[in-house]
């Protein structure tokens, strides 16, 4: 069952994770391993593919975060310069622009949209 199971998904790693990642993971592991290991190591082995992939993704996530957050730290800054502009320094800005974050969310259809968004990411 593993061996019928481990090229797809062997397959489906190198699909989706980068060539740099795999490079730099194929000298890693060569340089750690012993001689006879190091010969026969390839870039296509599990022992370089599945870190490859981990690091990939976790990209692809700093990336959408990043993103998701970028809206929200504009609505931040916003709301903080008309609460001065208004004399209210004392008042929250975090408290005022939570409401406008998640009405801005809730619009533009947040969560379909990471969702679509994380779905296309593996796409062919």
């Amino acid at each position: 069952m593993f061996e019928a199971g481990k090229e797809p998904l062997r397959t489906f790693l190198i699909q989706h994770s980068h060539d740099a990642e795999r490079g730099f993971f194929l000298r890693s592991a060569q340089s750690l391993l012993p001689p006879e290991r190091r010969d026969s190591l390839t870039v296509d082995d599990f022992i370089v593919v599945i870190p490859a992939f981990t690091v990939s993704e976790l990209t692809a996530a700093f990336q959408i975060g990043f993103l998701i957050f970028l809206p929200f730290l504009i609505i931040d800054l916003v709301v903080a310069n008309i609460l001065l502009a208004l004399g209210m320094m004392m008042m929250s800005p975090t408290t005022v622009s939570l409401p406008f974050k998640l009405l801005l969310f809730v619009l533009i259809d947040g969560w379909a949209k990471l969702v679509h968004g994380l779905v296309l990411t593996y796409t062919a």
